[in-house]
């Protein structure tokens, strides 16, 4: 491998680093400017990390995001490919059970991002993009994610404006400082057009075996269908789900109700 600091992998961290901040992904012009490289190194680069599954292209728009890999990576492989693992089934079972597509998030930095997900038999259903980056503080899951974290924690996340064009309807600091303490008080999450114009969710909380917060497991669909009446009846199912899925990584004494 070429020696130095502009060797291939060297540029490939540099064009995934670029990428991450990109709530909407990157094209390979985009990214050959943000990070100096020639874009026909950018478009190899691409290329080979596609097909690693450490980025991901949409088929319509052609731009990249960061892809599952990467975040698995990120993670931690081994601990996030068991929350994989054991999340999976129960997460077919509640859209079995609700008939709305049930995601599984994870924190990235100051960002939220879904890394798996069962999606509605519904025609018309909410389907995430897996690698779009989300503000912590935006919609149900995301809150759930921040509201584990400590108060000098989550004033940071606030003060950071990254990824805030990926919202419909961004929240004041204040209003997710309140939603915060409703949901350390409830033990869950509820969110109306807010992230997504006319998507619905509420997301509980997936503990580990030292009962740390480790994803979020959602509920979400159009908001037509997903109401809130609607939410209130998914939320048990919702629970038992999430203390499935934590007392298959370890947790224990994750109380029936928030």
């Amino acid at each position: 491998m070429e020696a130095g600091p502009d060797n291939a992998l060297t540029k490939a961290v540099r064009v995934l680093t670029a990428l991450r901040t990109l709530s909407h992904g990157g094209s390979a012009r985009e990214l050959a400017t943000t990070t100096g490289v020639s874009r026909s190194t950018v478009q190899r680069i691409l290329t080979t990390l596609e097909a690693t599954g450490m980025v991901i292209q949409d088929g319509l728009t052609q731009r990249y995001r960061v892809g599952p890999q990467a975040l698995l990576i990120g993670l931690g492989y081994n601990g996030a490919a068991n929350l994989l693992n054991e999340a999976r089934p129960h997460m077919v079972a509640l859209r079995d059970q609700t008939g709305e597509t049930v995601g599984l998030s994870v924190a990235a930095g100051n960002a939220r991002v879904f890394i798996d997900e069962v999606q509605s038999p519904h025609p018309l259903r909410f389907a995430s993009e897996l690698g779009q980056m989300y503000p912590l503080w935006s919609g149900a899951n995301g809150r759930i994610l921040l509201s584990a974290m400590n108060d000098e924690e989550i004033e940071h996340v606030l003060a950071s404006h990254e990824h805030d064009q990926a919202v419909h309807r961004p929240l004041s600091a204040e209003e997710t400082r309140r939603r915060i303490r409703e949901i350390r008080r409830a033990g869950h999450a509820m969110a109306a057009d807010e992230a997504i114009d006319g998507v619905s969710s509420l997301a509980v909380p997936i503990h580990d075996g030292a009962h740390r917060v480790i994803a979020a497991l959602s509920v979400s669909g159009p908001s037509e269908r997903l109401t809130r009446d609607r939410m209130e009846a998914t939320l048990s199912p919702l629970r038992t789900a999430g203390r499935a899925i934590s007392a298959r990584l370890g947790a224990s004494d994750i109380p029936a109700e928030g």
